[in-house]
């Protein structure tokens, strides 16, 4: 009996399907999960890419702080319950980052109790516009560009641009006029007057252009003692380390190249002084100059070069906090950058100061204007040291990929799934459109809600 019922092969085909059933079920539950999973995940993206989106443009937070509260905000206001959110911001990019758990049904009987998800979104926001030719680099003073007097300012072309979070960081009063392509306030705008194009305000704090513009030997003395033009006397004057300052009051020719002024540069109302691929860099203790254009003042940056563009460069850490003048009039011509990193940069132009330069942006801890001024950024023919402080969009060349866990009996099984979005934002001066960029494709963005963002 025992030999027959062990050879018996009666009721094979129900074993076999027996054992098949549990697999069967455990594939039919795991397309059944992941179908689900795949739709909280989706969820999840339009969710952070709605906060951060909304984060990166809103123009009523100033600090990161609120950013991230805001992007968080976002998030939570979409039907995302369960889920965890994070945010950070880097410059001008917000990035939110979600995490949720799917709970499974039928792949539950596999051992596998639940599906991790983890999504990304980066926003990036960036206007598209004309450079700055006017730039403060201050981030908390009060008046860092300032406006005053009968005087007009018009920038041809560019823009006006305050790094500093102060509620009066663009400061414009008096009666003169003051014209640019766009103004942009890192904090807020102090002025009774109507401002065309209306000012921007909590724009993002842009970096310092000149920032990687390497200083010139400065070792030795070429010339040690001040070296004076006087006047009524005529002179050629060469590149080289002038150690004990250099003053110009009568008729001087610069030749080309880098001039290291010690002891600070001078050029008297009544100096008629020329030179063509000239660079001034002023450092030392008494670090600074003075121009009072007065006179018939030519000098032009070299249009090459390792300072390329650029007509004068102070030494970032000579004489911090000094003010340089620059009094400039109808025969003053300076093409070429004006880059006093750490100290205040006064203009006191008279009529028809700076219409003869085609390129003359300045790059200073601070910037008061109190005479008239046109300031331009053409940098046709010149290959600039650096480019000038632009709101041009960029687009966002990160590609990240994020990993969604299955965990199975305690063990953490993950496969690389792109789970994550880089978006940038283009703005018009005017906030003529918005557009984003998710995953290289364009959308529309929706109005932010009025009620969180605005």
């Amino acid at each position: 009996m025992l030999q027959r019922f062990r050879n018996a092969d009666q009721g094979n085909i129900g074993m076999v399907f027996a054992l098949s059933l549990l697999p069967v079920v455990g594939m039919a539950g795991g397309a059944l999960d992941y179908t689900r999973a795949t739709t909280t995940r989706q969820k999840l993206q339009a969710a952070t890419d709605m906060a951060a989106l909304g984060a990166a443009t809103a123009n009523s937070v100033s600090s990161d702080a609120q950013r991230i509260a805001l992007a968080q905000s976002l998030f939570k206001a979409n039907d995302t319950s369960g889920a965890t959110v994070s945010a950070s911001v880097a410059g001008d990019k917000v990035t939110v980052v979600a995490d949720a758990r799917v709970k499974t049904t039928l792949m539950s009987v596999m051992q596998v109790s639940e599906i991790g998800l983890s999504v990304r979104s980066t926003a990036a926001r960036a206007t598209s516009g004309p450079p700055a030719c006017v730039l403060a680099l201050n981030k908390t003073v009060n008046g860092a560009i300032t406006f005053s007097g009968s005087a007009d300012f018009l920038a041809v072309g560019c823009s006006v641009h305050s790094n500093s979070r102060s509620p009066s960081s663009l400061s414009i009063s008096g009666s003169g006029s003051v014209t640019a392509a766009g103004f942009c306030s890192a904090g807020g705008v102090s002025t009774s007057r109507t401002i065309t194009p209306e000012p921007r305000l909590n724009c993002r704090q842009i970096d310092d252009p000149f920032q990687s513009l390497p200083a010139p030997v400065t070792t030795g003395c070429t010339y040690p003692n001040l070296v004076q033009v006087q006047p009524n006397e005529q002179r050629t004057l060469a590149p080289g380390i002038y150690c004990g300052g250099l003053t110009i009051k009568g008729e001087a020719t610069l030749q080309a190249g880098v001039y290291v002024i010690k002891g600070g540069l001078t050029i008297n109302s009544q100096a008629a002084v020329s030179g063509s691929g000239v660079t001034f860099y002023l450092t030392g203790s008494g670090a600074g100059f003075t121009i009072n254009g007065g006179g018939a003042v030519t000098l032009t940056a070299p249009t090459s070069g390792v300072y390329g563009g650029v007509l004068v460069f102070q030494d970032r850490l000579a004489n911090v906090g000094a003010t340089n003048t620059l009094n400039g009039g109808a025969s003053t011509k300076l093409v070429g950058a004006i880059y006093t990193a750490a100290q205040e940069l006064s203009v006191n132009g008279g009529s028809g100061f700076g219409q003869q330069s085609q390129l003359m942006p300045i790059v200073a801890d601070q910037v008061k204007f109190s005479g008239s001024t046109t300031a331009k950024a053409d940098v046709t023919g010149f290959n600039m040291a650096a480019r000038c402080p632009s709101f041009r969009a960029r687009p966002c060349s990160r590609s990240d990929f994020q990993s969604a866990s299955t965990r199975v009996g305690g063990n953490s099984t993950s496969t690389s799934v792109p789970s994550s979005r880089a978006l940038v934002i283009f703005k018009a001066p005017r906030f003529a459109s918005t557009r984003a960029f998710v995953s290289g494709r364009p959308r529309p963005v929706p109005p932010p809600r009025r009620d969180v963002a605005s």
